[in-house]
């Protein structure tokens, strides 16, 4: 398979969680093309295929994610997306990969000591409170049961790393996720009264800034993050906003801190909520846990790729790997994409990128590191 031309394939057809029909049937015909028996609609729009191993009771799963974001695309590469949608986070290259140490394992005159079960999930970048984890809803539906899958691993572009390296974590590795949306009631008035309405605009603005301030002068200094990245407010330059909304995520090394950055975020709006004469609702949903590295798992991928490896810290970022890394032991690894002397945009942008030299690179290093997880 001609792996770059696969990639820019994909990274032109960008979908988002559980409309990935035209990736999964892309995916499915490669797998298929390989000698390989797909199963699919797996989690809605997900499918594994299965490299037979030598132990057929037993698996090891890679893994890797499919959907795409909702964001423009502004790059000026030939092969970009034009349908509002975007592979800003590297799932093109993730996708590409694994199929790239199907292949390399299909193709093989070694048959891997067990078998290999190839995972393509939907839905990673979903929103908590909304759809369904495409992680979750693999694990609700069985998979791991399935397959046999007692480890699995997967990878993530790293714009931060340099093309030629692998990052490895020890433990956790990306934080535990959790949303708060906020609605706000007051009472709309002419803006040159503003004493004869309750400013819901006001109110929320007030909130956000009581927010940041409560977490950071209320508490220790932790690995925590939280942040505002929504607000709507009002319908004319001279009314007093009669209701307001905003949202935001926060991120934490575990749930129990997220609950706690909870209360105090629901206590604050209550607060301001009085001292601005408005009503306040707010809801909190709770995302992925953190995805910590099996410890075994971790020493082996730094006993495989030697020079290669680099220690990386975890990041506030969230990953509904956690689904699976809770129930069986996993490994998460970080993969350079940045060419040297280069500094690349952040994942999420929409003039994220990727040097493609990264592809093989990590297709001939996770095979690797697959073969050695087999034999444990």
């Amino acid at each position: 398979m001609d792996l770059i031309d696969i990639r820019r394939q994909l990274h032109a057809h960008p979908e988002l969680g559980f409309d990935e029909y035209w990736t999964s049937n892309f995916i499915a015909e490669k797998l298929e093309s390989l000698g390989l028996e797909v199963t699919k609609n797996i989690a809605r729009t997900g499918l594994a295929a299965v490299v037979p191993g030598r132990d057929r009771t037993r698996a090891v799963a890679y893994r890797a994610d499919i959907d795409a974001l909702p964001i423009e695309e502004k790059t000026d590469c030939a092969w970009k997306s034009s349908n509002g949608c975007m592979h800003a986070c590297g799932h093109d290259a993730h996708i590409t990969i694994a199929l790239g140490v199907a292949e390399t394992l299909a193709n093989s005159t070694e048959k891997p000591d067990c078998d290999v079960v190839m995972v393509f999930q939907p839905n990673e970048e979903g929103a908590p409170g909304e759809l369904p984890s495409g992680a979750a809803l693999m694990c609700e539906e069985g998979l791991l049961e399935l397959f046999h899958i007692k480890k699995m691993v997967a990878l993530h572009c790293d714009p931060t790393l340099q093309t030629g390296r692998l990052g490895v974590c020890r433990d956790a590795l990306w934080a535990a996720s959790g949303r708060f949306q906020v609605s706000i009631q007051g009472k709309s008035a002419h803006a040159a009264y503003p004493e004869r309405g309750a400013d819901a605009l006001w109110a929320a603005s007030q909130m956000v800034t009581a927010i940041y301030s409560a977490l950071q002068r209320g508490r220790p200094a932790g690995p925590e993050v939280v942040s505002v990245c929504k607000l709507n407010a009002g319908t004319a330059f001279n009314v007093i906003a009669g209701d307001a909304t905003f949202e935001g995520i926060m991120r934490a090394p575990s749930r129990k801190h997220l609950t706690e950055m909870a209360t105090i975020i629901a206590n604050t709006i209550a607060g301001v909520a009085d001292f601005t004469h408005v009503q306040a609702k707010t809801n909190i949903y709770y995302g992925a846990d953190a995805v910590i590295n099996d410890d075994s798992m971790a020493e082996m991928a730094l006993e495989t790729w030697k020079n290669l490896a680099v220690p990386v810290k975890m990041t506030m970022a969230s990953e509904d790997f956690s689904h699976f890394s809770t129930r069986i032991p996993c490994f998460y690894a970080m993969l350079g994409i940045c060419p040297p002397d280069t500094v690349l945009p952040p994942l999420h942008s929409d003039h994220f990128t990727l040097d493609e030299a990264a592809i093989p690179f990590a297709v001939q290093n996770m095979t690797r590191y697959v073969y050695n997880l087999c034999r444990l």
